[in-house]
């Protein structure tokens, strides 16, 4: 709890004035008068409190200075009433706790119970369990959805621009819990941070649809006196302010002095209402004291400390002092990690007949055509091409690969690659995780095995770095495979091309250490895993990993959150559902996204009707589909000069552990 004025805020000893001497429960209260009234002390001097609603709660650090920790107590807006100030005057409108059954997860705390490893490789990190994370989403979409309506049909306000930025930070917390790996502490963190977001919203939405008006509407009186908000109020010392809350039925604290009192007319004196609440220090596993977020009095500088605390704090701990790829080694052959790996599996990887994946859809009376059919006689070859590698516009068929999906593989397959791209810069053609292919696509078992085993030791940092910078590390296709063959490090003759390119991929590792130190990966130089200690992989896990790949690059290309989850449960919802009704939600929220994408290559009329309210048809459906995809794949060529990395479908039972997430 952060260290404020409550360990000093105690009731004083019986004083001269008589709250009660005006007592007339048979009178109508007013702004000064109190349904119940209370004495606080707050630093040396003594106080009477009024109020429209039956409780007190004890004051915060009000007029008092005070140091706020990253657990803020009674300093968090969303837990406890606070001074009131005009900068978040929305503030005084966050659902109480308990008041709204509906949002009873909203005040919900994790315990370890909600903790699941999961088939994380590294020591000690974990996720929030589905069922917990699926019990945010219904009150979220319902929110966001109307905030989102309230911001487009509303004018300009000074409020309106924070609709947007916690919208933003919702949708940033549910990807955090829903795709990164973490501790436990970082988990709780998380979920705190998501709930305060979502009270913050709640409360911005009901002061711009109702309690606005009514404030604005002060000092002309009331035809009726309203309800009482169940809300956490705030305190003040104002009288004006404490009029306006009063009038709107927002509850209110007023604070003056003993000195002061006269004819108030209280009904009874309450003890204040200590917190029961305790959160967990994020930083409680550091060493030493924690720093001080902010030192002062002033409640909104305070709420914005909360704020950026929230969005800034790492996710893992990140000692940047700490060059561990450097970091001699305990003994003569390292490993890359003291954690575990990926359990050793049930079964071998599948030797029999390979499983066909799904076919194209060559039925071309209904594809939709907006650009000529990609002629590979004419198409320019590409560098991987030229060098005997597979066509990356072709899907892979191979057991181990699962089965794209199909309207998104029939569109790579036809991309205009006669249309010259945008640029010729050859960091274009960069990826932000290893393109899936290149995890399977070996002859050789054993190989197979070792390039899943690296990436699974280094996958949670490659994701921290995606998720978290705004300018992620992009590697060539080249790079990539020397990541996932773990030749991250400088070796052989000084004047070789490969030194040179380990050369420039251990400086890139290196300005990263601490993600690798988080991740318990204690050297760099432990690579490659020996080959005893690599396990075998089943054609499951296999695909499960090159789908989550896939998933996640698909992802960070589009830059957008229309796609179902990186959760193995979600592998066959959203896009990747059998069901065209399902896929059509996800295909109007990618199309509305493409509406100001500037290309080369004309964009299909019917993505423009993507907006318009009314019943599709199933053959309109469909058309919009390939349209979309067609779209999509012809622009990522474009503007990066490659093939796009498409999503895939599990189609496989899940074979999952009781309790993984």
């Amino acid at each position: 709890m952060a260290q404020n004025s409550l360990n000093s805020l105690r009731q004083p000893h019986p004083h001269s004035v008589d709250l009660l001497r005006n007592r007339n429960p048979d009178t109508s209260l007013s702004l000064f008068d109190g349904t119940v009234g209370a004495f606080a002390q707050i630093g040396p001097a003594h106080y009477f409190i009024t109020t429209n609603v039956d409780y007190v709660p004890a004051p915060p650090s009000i007029e008092t200075p005070h140091k706020l920790y990253l657990c803020y107590g009674t300093d968090d807006p969303t837990l406890w009433p606070q001074q009131y100030t005009a900068h978040y005057c929305h503030m005084p409108l966050i659902p109480r706790k308990g008041s709204r059954p509906e949002l009873d997860v909203m005040w919900w705390n994790p315990t370890k119970r909600d903790f699941v490893v999961g088939s994380a490789v590294t020591r000690g990190l974990g996720r929030l369990t589905l069922k917990q994370f699926s019990a945010f989403l219904p009150p979220v979409n319902e929110l966001v959805k109307r905030c989102t309506e309230l911001r487009q049909k509303t004018a300009p306000a000074p409020l309106l621009p924070l609709f947007g930025q916690l919208i933003q930070h919702i949708l940033m917390w549910l990807e955090q819990l829903q795709t990164l790996p973490t501790t436990f502490i970082k988990m709780v963190f998380a979920v705190t941070s998501l709930q305060r977001a979502f009270l913050e919203l709640k409360a911005l939405y009901q002061y711009m649809t109702i309690y606005k008006r009514r404030i604005d509407n002060y000092p002309a009186p009331a035809h009726t006196t309203p309800a009482i908000a169940q809300s956490v109020g705030a305190f003040t010392s104002v009288p004006t302010v404490a009029q306006q809350l009063w009038n709107a039925g927002v509850p209110v604290w007023l604070v003056r002095s003993v000195d002061v009192f006269d004819r108030e007319n209280i009904l009874a004196v309450v003890p204040l209402l200590e917190p029961n609440f305790g959160l967990p220090d994020p930083d409680a596993h550091a060493e030493g004291a924690p720093a001080a977020l902010y030192t002062g009095n002033s409640t909104a500088e305070k709420i914005a400390v909360i704020q950026r605390a929230a969005i800034q704090t790492p996710w893992y701990h990140d000692p940047f002092e700490t060059s561990i790829t450097r970091a001699p080694s305990p003994s003569p052959a390292p490993v890359a990690s003291t954690s575990g790996s990926i359990a050793q599996p049930r079964h071998a990887p599948s030797t029999s007949a390979p499983v066909a994946s799904r076919p194209l859809n060559h039925n071309r009376q209904s594809r939709y055509k907006p650009y000529p059919a990609n002629d590979p006689a004419k198409a320019p070859a590409s560098k991987d091409t030229a060098k005997g590698d597979r066509d990356k516009f072709t899907a892979l068929t191979i057991p181990e690969m699962p089965p794209s999906i199909v309207s998104m593989a029939d569109a790579l397959a036809q991309v205009d690659r006669s249309v010259v791209p945008y640029s010729t810069d050859t960091g274009d053609k960069q990826y932000v995780l290893p393109e899936p292919a290149l995890l399977v696509n070996t002859p050789h078992p054993q190989r197979c095995y070792k390039l899943l085993h690296h990436w699974s030791l280094l996958a949670d940092g490659f994701i921290y770095l995606l998720t978290q910078h705004p300018n992620p590390e992009l590697l060539s296709a080249q790079q990539w495979r020397d990541v996932l063959d773990a030749q991250m490090t400088k070796r052989g003759d000084p004047n070789s091309r490969s030194y040179k390119r380990s050369e420039s991929l251990e400086d890139r590792i290196l300005l990263h250490s601490g993600v690798w130190y988080a991740c318990n990966v204690t050297s760099l130089e432990g690579f490659p895993v020996p080959p005893e200690s690599v396990p075998e992989f089943t054609l499951a896990q296999t695909r499960e990993i090159v789908w989550q790949v896939a998933e996640t690059s698909f992802r960070s290309a589009l830059q957008a959150t229309c796609w179902s989850g990186r959760q193995l449960e979600l592998s066959k919802q959203g896009w990747a559902s059998t069901s065209l009704e399902e896929r059509h939600r996800y295909v109007r929220r990618t199309a509305s996204l493409m509406l100001d994408w500037t290309t080369k290559s004309p964009r299909p009329n019917i993505i423009r009707h993507v907006a318009e309210h009314r019943l599709w048809s199933p053959a309109e459906m469909q058309t919009l589909e390939i349209a979309v995809c067609r779209y999509y794949t012809q622009a990522f060529w474009e503007h990066f000069g490659r093939a796009a990395v498409i999503p895939m479908r599990l189609d496989h039972d899940l074979e999952k552990e009781e309790g993984e997430v």
